[in-house]
């Protein structure tokens, strides 16, 4: 009777710390508590981006932490168009038209920049070749007296688009649902740590990823000069071996064209530490 109460106590004891003999909630909090600090991480990082970025970083550092933009993080251009538009116009009708065209011009700039991927060569290519266009249509038209772009420049100036406040700022309120989904995304998805030894990266609900740094080479691309200026100067890292051989490749890190120099300062330290130990063990020799 008693080795059955024990029995019966020992099961009831294990059902509670659950089948790994653990805590039921130890897991809960496992997968909980990384992703709270991986949110705190991150929107540490993006309220001291600003400083970082004029200032640059200060002190010794041992590790630089960056973090790779998801696709709905752009959409923060026509969220701030659409509240400030919205803004100014109800407080200055007649500024509407204007306002109108620039809301045009920031929904275009958007749309190339999910279509293409414009690099800094094609887009000084494309920027000579309009001008000499324009050039070209003005010089047709005050000689020959015809109109050329001049007729395509008045039907859209009659078009007189003007910017409605009602709806700019609706539409401003539902893209802010994605855009915080980027955000968390980014918190919980996008992390890269780079120590002089290693590449940690953090994914919710699955765990940690760790990459050795040796005989890695790294190297930096700005393939969309349009998703550059929306990342805050933000490019791809990528990963190489000594063959050329790309290893892996981290897309849009945001800010990578100012946090480069600290980041390149910590790729170096290894191969430091590296020639030291081969020079020591020269000597030794």
């Amino acid at each position: 009777m008693g080795q059955e109460n024990g029995s019966d106590s020992d099961s009831e004891e294990n059902s509670r710390r659950g089948v790994f003999g653990e805590e039921p909630g130890a897991s809960r909090r496992k997968i909980v508590g990384p992703a709270f600090k991986a949110v705190f991480q991150f929107a540490k990082f993006m309220i001291t981006l600003p400083i970082t970025l004029v200032r640059g970083r200060r002190g010794k550092m041992d590790e630089v932490t960056v973090y790779s933009a998801h696709p709905s993080f752009f959409l923060w251009l026509l969220i701030a168009v659409g509240f400030t538009a919205s803004a100014i116009v109800a407080r200055y009708p007649q500024e509407a038209g204007l306002l109108g065209w620039i809301y045009v011009w920031a929904l275009l700039y958007f749309l190339v920049m999910l279509m293409y991927d414009i690099s800094a060569r094609k887009l000084g290519l494309w920027t000579l070749i309009f001008a000499l266009i324009w050039l070209g249509s003005k010089y047709v038209e005050h000689m020959k007296n015809v109109a050329v772009l001049g007729s395509v420049f008045e039907y859209l100036a009659n078009l007189k688009p003007e910017y409605d406040p009602g709806t700019g700022t609706a539409l401003s309120w539902l893209l802010l649902l994605p855009w915080f989904g980027s955000l968390l995304h980014m918190a919980l998805n996008g992390r890269k740590r780079f120590t002089p030894n290693e590449i940690g990266e953090f994914h919710f609900g699955e765990g940690s990823e760790l990459t050795d740094r040796t005989g890695l080479r790294f190297r930096t691309k700005y393939r969309d000069v349009l998703e550059t200026v929306l990342t805050f100067g933000g490019g791809d890292l990528i990963a190489v071996d000594n063959h050329q051989n790309v290893i892996k490749r981290w897309d849009n890190i945001v800010g990578l064209f100012f946090l480069w120099k600290d980041l390149d300062r910590v790729l170096h330290q290894r191969a430091a530490v590296m020639d030291l130990g081969e020079e020591k063990v020269a000597v030794e020799a």
